[in-house]
């Protein structure tokens, strides 16, 4: 695993990663949509989020997948099996990591990388409030970002997929923290 940061400006970040009609749109295409707390839709303003903050930190975490797990083939199902549980264990750290910093700089606020999982079975469907607003979080791309090109730009690094039944050379995950525009 390898882990790295990069902070700039979110008025940048927005302008070249943000767009929110096309990934809100992709968004309806996931499972989760409307299902959790953390995904559309929403009754704010996304924009409106983004423009909350002065500055944003990226955490890119890149898990190697061990060659014996990449040359076995997988159904879909399988490949979306294992991808969850080799990634479960690094996306937990990169939110409690996340959570932390947000300690550290007030009046921020993470993104963690992918839908909010802290509770293991969300009540957005039964109609029930999230039961821990103080710890759900957006990820990037729920908020419109395009987690592809901000890897790309901000990292120099690409993202793969899962292809023809293997499992890629690693697969990144990309959190955030939305740095308060007071200082």
């Amino acid at each position: 695993m390898a882990v790295r940061f990069v902070e700039g400006p979110i008025t940048d970040f927005v302008k070249t990663c943000v767009d929110v009609p096309r990934f809100l749109a992709c968004c309806r295409e996931c499972p989760n949509y409307n299902k959790r707390w953390s995904c559309p839709p929403y009754d704010f303003s996304v924009e409106s989020v983004w423009n909350q903050y002065a500055d944003i930190l990226l955490y890119e975490e890149k898990i190697i997948m061990k060659p014996e797990l990449r040359e076995k083939y997988y159904s879909q199902e399988e490949i979306n099996e294992r991808s969850r549980a080799l990634l479960a264990p690094a996306k937990r750290q990169m939110t409690d990591t996340l959570l932390t910093m947000e300690k550290d700089y007030p009046g921020s606020r993470a993104l963690f990388a992918g839908t909010c999982e802290i509770c293991e079975q969300c009540d957005k469907e039964k109609g029930i409030s999230c039961r821990h607003p103080d710890l759900m979080r957006y990820s990037i791309e729920a908020l419109g970002g395009n987690v592809a090109k901000a890897v790309q730009i901000y990292f120099d690094d690409t993202i793969l997929w899962a292809e023809n039944g293997h499992l890629p050379e690693y697969f990144i995950l990309l959190g955030g923290l939305m740095k308060s525009k007071v200082k």
